[in-house]
């Protein structure tokens, strides 16, 4: 028999429990003990163990982290036996560091416009914004003829709200090389789409200590945000039976596509496991249909494996219709050691200083391409 360790966060860890329970009744060789880890200490702790040597069989990791765990050498290859045409196309590049695979995606998350429709309505608009100039012209209607406090909600400081809209208009982050390509039109364009709803007033010019946007959509001062499916519940759950049917999610609006951001969490075996082929059995078993399907009813995670959709919930909910239809539309960041770092010093201080109109978006740009650039090395 062959114990296996792995180390999974937040509700993940708390709940795989189960999933393993089932795993071991049908593998009674394999005995599988899941240590949960909290989020803010799991990336220390985990090059902690590569430099020491104590790694776990399998961990969750973050999806920005795969390409600086894969460059220390401590992460195995995915068998060639598991298919990346399972996965949603996005989910898989995100795995792969350098042409090869160190890891499958296990769960996959993107992000939606939620918006109030009864807000929307009383500013004579009767369907989602299509494109870009839709989602100007529907700010501007429910902050005037709706009478909210602004249109939507949106951060000065925000990289993953910013990412979707260089997409949107054909633009790269970085090149398949690993060059930044953000000194182009196509940032000056998102940043000066952004930076509209800051000049005009349909959004706080800065987030207020403890703002929380379920709120503010709840009461109607903020009839818009972007956000990802865990708001679904949130929504549900403090807006209770006076919110209902006067919500609704919608997928990005266009330009040239409707691209979102890719979030999520992969599974990654180490190359210093002394069970291998029970830690690869363990992660295949998590990727199975069937599996993904029963995850998402214990804790709410959407499925990084296509089929996982086709049953339950997953099949006919028409809010979660919504997420598999953007999922199909969705990048992730680059796949980048230095990626956490470049995110938060060179695109979210930039893009402050230009939503804040201390910058124009070309020098915004520029500077944001300066310090990736001086960063990343």
């Amino acid at each position: 028999a062959s114990t296996i360790t792995v180390w999974a966060m937040g509700a993940e860890g708390d709940k795989l429990d189960q999933i393993a329970k089932d795993f071991m009744a049908k593998n009674p060789s394999i005995k599988v003990n899941v240590t949960p880890v909290s989020w803010d200490v799991a990336h220390d702790k985990i090059i902690t163990s590569i430099a020491g040597q104590k790694t776990p069989d399998v961990s969750l990791i973050g999806t920005t982290w795969m390409a600086e765990f894969s460059q220390t050498g401590a992460l195995d290859k995915a068998p060639s036996s598991i298919s990346k045409g399972a996965y949603f196309p996005g989910a898989w590049t995100n795995v792969v560091v350098k042409g090869s695979a160190y890891g499958v995606p296990w769960y996959v998350e993107t992000r939606v416009l939620y918006y109030r429709t009864d807000i929307a309505k009383k500013a004579g608009i009767k369907h989602a914004p299509q494109t870009w100039t839709d989602l100007k012209a529907m700010a501007k209607a429910m902050k005037g003829k709706g009478g909210a406090k602004y249109g939507i909600a949106l951060a000065p400081n925000n990289w993953q709200e910013l990412l979707p809209f260089i997409w949107q208009g054909g633009g790269q982050v970085a090149d398949s090389k690993g060059h930044f390509k953000l000194d182009s039109k196509s940032t000056v364009d998102a940043l000066s789409f952004e930076k509209w709803f800051f000049d005009k007033g349909l959004t706080a010019k800065s987030v207020p200590q403890g703002f929380d946007v379920t709120q503010g959509f709840i009461t109607g001062t903020h009839p818009m945000f972007f956000s990802g499916p865990w708001h679904l519940a949130l929504i549900k759950d403090q807006g209770g039976a006076k919110l209902k049917g006067k919500w609704a999610i919608a997928m990005m609006p266009k330009k040239v596509t409707r691209t979102s951001f890719l979030g999520g969490g992969d599974l990654v075996v180490f190359k210093n496991s002394k069970n291998k082929d029970a830690a690869w059995k363990f992660v295949k078993y998590l990727s199975q249909p069937a599996v993904q399907a029963k995850w998402f009813t214990v804790v709410g995670d959407l499925p990084a494996v296509r089929s996982g959709w086709s049953t339950g919930k997953l099949a006919s909910d028409p809010y979660l219709a919504v997420f598999k239809k953007q999922l199909g539309d969705a990048k992730p960041p680059p796949v980048l050691p230095k990626w956490e770092e470049v995110a938060s010093q060179a695109i979210n201080t930039e893009m402050e200083k230009v939503l804040t109109g201390r910058e124009s978006p070309q020098q915004g740009a520029k500077q944001m391409q300066k310090k990736a650039k001086s960063i990343s090395g």
